[in-house]
C-alpha cells in the first residue's frame, strides 16, 4: 500500500486552568492531527502538547517527515519507525522528533487496521479485556475543598484509584492534601502521588517518605527523567513503589531504566513515547523484566495497547479529556475502561468541534 499523500492540522484547545509542580500553569492543549491516505483509505494520527512546542511539531510534520513517507509502503509499520527515527536521529532521539513520529505512526496503524477491518488490540496480537482506571486531575494549585470535590466525582463515577500532584513549596501542605484525600477515599481506593519530576532525588527520597504513611499506590515521576541513577536509589530505598513512562521518550530510554530497576511501574503514553511501535516496545521490555504497567493520558490508544500487556494495572483518566473533540467518546463502565471494536484505533476527531479552534 502507497502512501499517496498526508494532510496535518494545528489546534489550540482550551483548558481550564490547571498546574502541577513541573510544568508550570496550564491553559491549553495544542494537537496536531495527521491524515495518511492510502489506495483510497484513511489512517487518523495525532499528537499533542501541553500548550506549548506544538507549532514545532508540526513543522517537523510538514518539512521532514510528510515529504520522507509519502510514496512508501504503509505496510512497512516498524521499517518506517525506524526510517523516522533514523532520519531525525541528529536533532532528535526524543522531544519533538518523538512526538511527531507518533502522530505518523499511530496513523499507519490505524490504517492497517482499517484495511485488514482489526481493531487495534487484535493488531497487537491481544484479546480485549476490562482495564480498571484511575481518576487523574492536574490539580496542584486547587485549594483544598476543591481538590477533595474533584476526588468525590472520581468515587462516584467508580474509579477504584485516585491520583493527587505534590510539589508545593512547604511539605506540610503536601502531607495536609494527601492524608484529606485519604481520609475522604478510605482504604479500599488505591492513592498514588506525581511530583511531575519537581525535586533532585535526596529531596524527593525525604519528600516521598513522609508521604508513605498514607498507604500510596505508586510515587510518580519523583525527579528528572535524566537522573536514571536517582530513580534506581529511590526505588531501592522507599516502600512506595516508583512510576515512570510519560517522560521517556523512546525504547531506548525505556530499557535502561529497566535494567538500572530504576522503576516499578512502567507507564506508556503513545505520543511522547514516539508512537504505538514505541510503545509497544516498552511494554514487551515491560513484560520480560516482569513489571507492572500503566499508561499516562491518551486514553483510547492506550486501552488497545493494555490489553497486549501481561500486567496491566491502571489506564488513566486524565483531565485533559479529549471527549469534547471525538465522534465517540471513551466509556467508563464500575470503573473500568475496555478497547473499541472498530477497526483501527476507533479514534476519530469531530471536526465540526474542533474546527473553532483552528490555527493557520
Amino acid at each position: 500500500m502507497k502512501i499517496d499523500r498526508i494532510e496535518t492540522a494545528y489546534y489550540r484547545l482550551p483548558l481550564e486552568p490547571f498546574g502541577d509542580a513541573g510544568h508550570g500553569a496550564i491553559d491549553s492543549e495544542e494537537l496536531i492531527t495527521v491524515k495518511l491516505h492510502s489506495e483510497g483509505l484513511v489512517g487518523h494520527g495525532y499528537s499533542y502538547t501541553i500548550g506549548r512546542g506544538g507549532r514545532a511539531v508540526k513543522a517537523l510534520l510538514d518539512h521532514d517527515i510528510v515529504p520522507l513517507l509519502e510514496g512508501r509502503d504503509a505496510e512497512d509499520i516498524e521499517g518506517l519507525w525506524d526510517l523516522m527515527w533514523q532520519r531525525l536521529l541528529y536533532v532528535g532521539r526524543g522531544g519533538l522528533a518523538s512526538f511527531a513520529i507518533a502522530a505518523a505512526d499511530i496513523a499507519l496503524w490505524d490504517l492497517r487496521g482499517v484495511r485488514e477491518g482489526r481493531p487495534l488490540y487484535a493488531l497487537l496480537g491481544a484479546g480485549a479485556r476490562e482495564i480498571p482506571a484511575y481518576g487523574s486531575g492536574v490539580d496542584l494549585p486547587k485549594p483544598l475543598d476543591e481538590l477533595l470535590k474533584q476526588t468525590e466525582g472520581f468515587l462516584e463515577r467508580g474509579f477504584p484509584g485516585v491520583k493527587v500532584k505534590v510539589g508545593r513549596e512547604d511539605p506540610k501542605e503536601d502531607e495536609k492534601r494527601v492524608g484529606a484525600v485519604r481520609e475522604l477515599a478510605g482504604d479500599g481506593v488505591d492513592l498514588m502521588i506525581d511530583a511531575n519530576m519537581a525535586w533532585g532525588a535526596e529531596e524527593a527520597l525525604e519528600r516521598g517518605r513522609r508521604m508513605e504513611e498514607f498507604g500510596l499506590y505508586w510515587y510518580e515521576e519523583p525527579t528528572i527523567p535524566e537522573d536514571v541513577a536517582g530513580h534506581s536509589r529511590l526505588a531501592r530505598e522507599m516502600a512506595t513503589p516508583i512510576a515512570v513512562g510519560e517522560s521517556l521518550h523512546s525504547p531506548h530510554e525505556f530499557r535502561r531504566y529497566v535494567e538500572e530497576k530504576a522503576l516499578h511501574v512502567l507507564q506508556i503514553d503513545p505520543v511522547t513515547n514516539g508512537g504505538i511501535t514505541a510503545s509497544l516496545a516498552a511494554l514487551k521490555t515491560a513484560d520480560e523484566a516482569g513489571l507492572k504497567t500503566s499508561s499516562h493520558y491518551t486514553d483510547e490508544l492506550s486501552a488497545h495497547l493494555l490489553c497486549a500487556s501481561k500486567e496491566p494495572i491502571y489506564l488513566e483518566k486524565h483531565a485533559f479529556a479529549l471527549d469534547p473533540y471525538l465522534e465517540e467518546p471513551q466509556k467508563v463502565t464500575n470503573g473500568r475502561v475496555r478497547p473499541t471494536e472498530s477497526p483501527g484505533t476507533g479514534l476519530r476527531f469531530d471536526e465540526r468541534a474542533l474546527d473553532p479552534h483552528r490555527v493557520a
